[in-house]
């Protein structure tokens, strides 16, 4: 008797875990025909910033990756990103405003100012890139000492 409740209690328990299918219970609905989705106007998938960087002219990538090379060697608890970007000045001798932001909440904003001097024809090989780290002491003094921020043109 006590194998017989045995070998009930598995075979039970065994029917309870095997895999069941509901597909004879449910009726099987045809799918209702849909209108194709056009992907003529849908843009293909991107890879890294290719979108930016079919946008952006070698000369201020060549400053931007400077001002990245510089705030990476700045020791931080977290990771500081890229997080704004402002062309001062676009003729030859370029300048340009870069800040990177750190993801640990107390640490300083970095904030460089970046010159370039870029011409057709120019290697960024052989390119100097001046970048300073801009100080908050005087906020007021924009990237490249133009001073025209702030200043009203005409009478």
């Amino acid at each position: 008797m006590r194998n017989t409740i045995v070998m009930g209690l598995v075979f039970t328990a065994g029917c309870i875990n095997a895999p069941q299918s509901h597909e004879a219970a449910s009726p099987k609905v045809a799918a209702s025909p849909a209108k194709p989705i056009t992907t003529e106007s849908v843009a293909p998938p991107t890879h890294a910033l290719d979108d930016l960087d079919a946008m952006t002219f070698d000369c201020p990538k060549a400053g931007l990756n400077a001002a990245a090379r510089e705030a990476a060697k700045v020791p931080s608890q977290g990771t500081y990103q890229f997080s704004y970007f402002k062309i001062i000045s676009d003729a030859h001798h370029a300048t340009y405003e870069v800040h990177f932001k750190s993801n640990y909440v107390g640490e300083a904003e970095l904030q460089y100012c970046v010159s370039i001097y870029c011409q057709q024809g120019w290697d960024p090989a052989k390119t100097m890139v001046g970048v300073t780290l801009m100080g908050s002491e005087t906020p007021a003094a924009p990237c490249g000492g133009h001073g025209n921020e702030g200043k009203r043109k005409g009478p």
